[in-house]
């Protein structure tokens, strides 16, 4: 009997995730309520800026805040990701053990799970994106390749935050949780990202910094898109960046996982 093809294995399994992710469609429309930071910073900016002066703060008016604070909402609800607590779970109780004997790497599981979660979360996510910008009067921009080049951004934000989660999860391996840095990971990640306020408003010494990051360009550059305030040369710039950054994560992550499974296998797991 021949083994099946990468691309059936890819099928059945990726079929699986979706099958399971399906059976709590609720839960994922309470996680999706439950990112509500970029919604607050929304109302909080919103109220700033019809209280200033000509009802601006450096060129965003209440619905160019409404714009890009609802842009930053929906493109995180793309970039959700959950592997680093499942990895600090698997490794602290064994139950990553009877994974290491499939002929597949453990990752590939995960990934699917999430990218099946995507595709649950796609229909009532849009749903709630419109009733918010009718709520906030959030204008999107008419420009028709902002759309698949911010897409584009989060699918390589995604992938990246995934892989540098799943580092984290990882760390498992040598502490008793490993929770306390995805939470720093997350921080970083929604300061730099601009989920706090746009990140012209930083200092421009934290603008330096935040460009040598992967993360303006996973959050803020795709909604900045979205907004109409960034153009095709940036989200060209972003998505070489981030392929940059792909390398990077990939590689220590196999790093990590493979010091970690030493580690795993000498305690006679």
């Amino acid at each position: 009997m021949s083994r099946p093809g990468p691309l059936n294995t890819a099928r059945v399994l990726f079929a699986t995730r979706f099958a399971e992710m399906a059976e709590y469609r609720a839960e994922v429309v309470i996680w999706m309520l439950s990112g509500t930071l970029s919604l607050v910073m929304m109302l909080v900016w919103m109220a700033q800026a019809q209280a200033a002066p000509g009802g601006q703060i450096r060129g965003y008016d209440a619905a160019g805040f409404a714009t890009y604070f609802l842009s930053t909402w929906l493109v995180s609800q793309l970039l959700v990701v959950w592997v680093a607590w499942e990895l600090d779970f698997e490794i602290r109780q064994g139950t990553l053990s009877p994974q290491l004997l499939r002929p597949m790497d453990p990752m590939w599981g995960h990934y699917a799970s999430h990218v099946a979660e995507r595709l649950v979360r796609l229909v009532p996510m849009l749903g709630l994106v419109t009733v918010f910008a009718l709520l906030s009067g959030a204008r999107f921009t008419t420009e028709w390749w902002a759309y698949p080049a911010a897409l584009g951004l989060a699918a390589l934000g995604f992938t990246a935050r995934f892989l540098y989660e799943y580092a984290i999860g990882l760390l498992a391996f040598w502490t008793e949780s490993s929770n306390s840095f995805q939470e720093l990971a997350w921080l970083v990640y929604a300061a730099l990202g601009g989920m706090f306020a746009p990140l012209d408003f930083y200092p421009a010494w934290v603008q330096g910094v935040a460009v040598w990051t992967p993360f303006p360009y996973m959050l803020g550059l795709p909604a900045q898109l979205l907004a109409g305030k960034a153009g095709p040369e940036d989200a060209l710039r972003g998505a070489l960046v981030m392929l940059g950054w792909l390398v990077v994560f990939w590689f220590l992550r196999l790093a990590v996982w493979r010091a970690g499974l030493k580690k795993y296998g000498a305690v006679g797991a």
